[in-house]
């Protein structure tokens, strides 16, 4: 059986890649063997790459982050319960970045969603050549009024990410991460609507509401068996409100959580002036229960050595640190200052942005406890997360 990455594939998953790196890499979904023949012969003309699952397989290989598929061909009729979570898993400009093509004379298309009417080798060359191009970043130019109906609409979406111990890989937690689906723009990512959001004096309304979604989930049927964890992003503003705790505890009573079990992100929008005030704030968030971590911190942060004395729970290491620690002489000094500091006041430390084994490893060798990132699992639709445990849970999917 082939293991890819962390994950080992899935039961009724096969490939045949190239050695090397083809120029397109399949994912087919189908059990319709006019098309499997059709899209090996086309893909063995081409040069690319293949691997054929069952959609719950499917949704496992693109939860991680290799290999990287450049298309999914998808028979719908084989999909079976899976088929949202495919399609929300390659929606968004920043999530796979997989083209989609159906197989089939499919109903559902869309600038960004292609189709393949017959199952004939032809065809299916002239859909992969020249490949899909690539979905470029959405530009938001949302008016007020439409932020606020994003809001009071169902367009506001949760996704979560997993957070797994390095010592053991244990997943200890789901960072919810909200996107945007636009009914003709598709799934934006955070950049393209959360900035606005704040401009436009919504991003508590933004917080409440991917609150609430995410409560219900963990509390729900899909994530409440598993016991997870959940991060939540509060921006400083949002934070500070006079009674962000009681409506935090109000919305976490209503579900039956304790308060250990949803932990708070300070997110870097904003600088802090305050560090009092926000010390205040940290203390009655800690007597509540609720552990809190400051989210994406790096050398641009500033008064960084001054936040590490608030009673924080953790840190996050950003994800430029990560990235560039093994390139950048001055970047491992702030790390492993960084680190150091935060052990001596008993502070978790997390690691954003792991997407291979190597990084995952000098993380692990500098003494950083959690891991987040392409390598363990992308943000991911709620119906994906039992799926990708089931994945990372198997013993064939360990971290070399």
């Amino acid at each position: 059986m082939m293991t890819c990455g962390t994950h080992a594939s899935p039961a009724g998953c096969t490939s045949a890649a190239a050695d090397s790196a083809p120029p397109c890499n399949l994912l087919l979904v189908s059990d319709d063997q006019r098309w499997a023949k059709a899209v090996q012969v086309a893909a063995a003309e081409l040069g690319c790459g293949i691997s054929r699952c069952d959609a719950r397989g499917a949704v496992s290989r693109l939860s991680g982050t290799t290999p990287r598929f450049s298309h999914l061909l998808l028979h719908p009729d084989s999909a079976g319960g899976p088929l949202d979570e495919l399609m929300q898993l390659t929606a968004g400009a920043h999530e796979t970045r997989t083209a989609i093509l159906f197989l089939g004379p499919a109903g559902q298309t869309s600038p960004r969603i292609g189709a393949i009417a017959t199952a004939d080798r032809r065809a299916i060359r002239r859909a992969l050549s020249p490949p899909l191009p690539r979905r470029a970043a959405h530009e938001c130019s949302m008016h007020p009024a439409e932020l606020r109906e994003a809001l009071a609409g169902a367009m506001i979406e949760p996704r979560y990410q997993p957070i797994v111990r390095l010592a053991d890989r244990r997943p200890v937690a789901l960072e919810v991460l909200a996107r945007l689906k636009h009914p003709t723009r598709g799934t934006l990512p955070p950049e393209a609507f959360i900035a606005p959001m704040e401009d436009a004096g919504l991003a508590a309304q933004l917080t409440d509401l991917v609150t609430a979604h995410a409560m219900d989930d963990i509390a729900g049927p899909v994530l409440g068996p598993h016991a997870f964890n959940v991060t939540l992003n509060f921006p400083l503003d949002v934070l500070l409100i006079p009674d962000a705790l009681e409506r935090l505890d109000a919305q976490r009573q209503a579900r039956g959580l304790a308060p250990g079990r949803v932990g708070i992100e300070l997110t870097e929008s904003q600088a802090v002036h305050d560090l009092a005030r926000l010390g205040a704030v940290l203390e009655r968030l800690r007597a509540g229960g609720y552990p809190v971590v400051i989210d994406d911190i790096s050398p641009a942060m500033p008064r960084a050595a001054e936040l590490l004395h608030l009673p924080f729970s953790g840190l996050k290491l950003d994800k430029d640190v990560v990235q560039t620690f093994h390139t950048d002489p001055a970047m491992q000094a702030y790390a492993r200052w960084l680190i150091e500091t935060a052990k001596t006041r008993n502070l978790t430390v997390v690691a954003e942005g792991v997407e291979d084994t190597a990084t995952w490893q000098r993380m692990q060798a500098l003494g950083v406890d959690l891991a987040q990132g392409f390598l363990v699992a992308r943000p991911l639709p709620l119906a994906a997360v039992p799926i990708w445990l089931e994945s990372w849970r198997s013993p064939l999917a360990e971290v070399d």
